[in-house]
């Protein structure tokens, strides 16, 4: 009774290290059904941030083991309104500027994942991406009140051999933008669900600035005579900016 009492003892402790063991070996990296978000961390500024050039919040689902589905989205706000003046003497005056703008990307992919090992995760992938900005403001002195859509006029500040003078100088920055990205990277999984890694790619963006339009009430300063459409197309490879560093759900 003792010898059968032991044999089992000894097969049921070589069974817990046996199923410890295979434990140990398992894989630590995102399976099917899994949804993985991250942030970016820079060691050198020690600051954390959103993940990408266009600095989207950024999420994938994974199809398969080895395939996941890739979306960013970016929105960018900005509302603000500045007054000054002198009230005082001859040559009184008050100017306000208000300006508003409104910004959206979204950048939509896949990536197919390799073997590497239990933790290693390396992946490449392709993204197409979609931008739009719209802005306005409206700019108010003594002598006229002009609303520009699609541009911003900007206070420049040049130096001559008598000093600084200012003045202001249209600027742009409503438009349409369409890019479409290679990437390729790492996931290195630290343990079940934690994992670092680091992404680059190859990519080719096209942007289309809106014409800027004006609306004048009062003594009109010619600043449209400033009008004109710009595009720009890039064609470049970059690295995201530090550490990635995700959680798997």
């Amino acid at each position: 009774m003792k010898r059968i009492f032991s044999t089992a003892l000894m097969l049921g402790a070589v069974s817990a290290v046996f199923a410890q063991t295979s434990s140990e070996q398992e894989s630590l990296r995102s399976k099917k059904g899994s949804f993985v978000t991250e942030l970016n961390f820079n060691p050198f500024k020690g600051n954390l941030s959103l993940n990408n050039s266009l600095n989207q919040i950024k999420g994938r689902y994974f199809l398969k083991d080895d395939l996941a589905l890739r979306l960013g989205i970016g929105i960018n706000v900005i509302d603000s309104a500045a007054s000054y003046g002198s009230p005082y003497g001859t040559n009184s005056y008050f100017n306000t500027n208000n300006r508003k703008a409104t910004g959206v990307d979204v950048n939509l992919g896949f990536e197919k994942h390799f073997k590497g090992s239990r933790r290693l995760s390396p992946y490449i992938g392709f993204d197409l991406s979609y931008g739009t900005k719209k802005t306005k403001q409206e700019l108010t002195t003594t002598a006229y009140t002009m609303d520009i859509k699609h541009a911003w006029m900007e206070v420049v500040y040049q130096q001559t051999n008598n000093g600084y003078y200012s003045s202001l100088q249209l600027v742009p920055n409503g438009y349409t933008r369409f890019g479409a990205y290679a990437v390729a990277g790492f996931d290195f999984y630290v343990s079940k669900g934690l994992f670092v890694g680091y992404e680059f790619n190859l990519g080719y963006l096209s942007t289309k600035y809106k014409k800027p339009e004006f609306t004048i009430t009062g003594t009109d300063p010619g600043y449209g005579s400033y009008i004109s459409e710009n595009k720009t197309k890039t064609f470049k490879s970059s690295l995201v900016n530090g550490v990635r560093v995700g959680y798997a759900f």
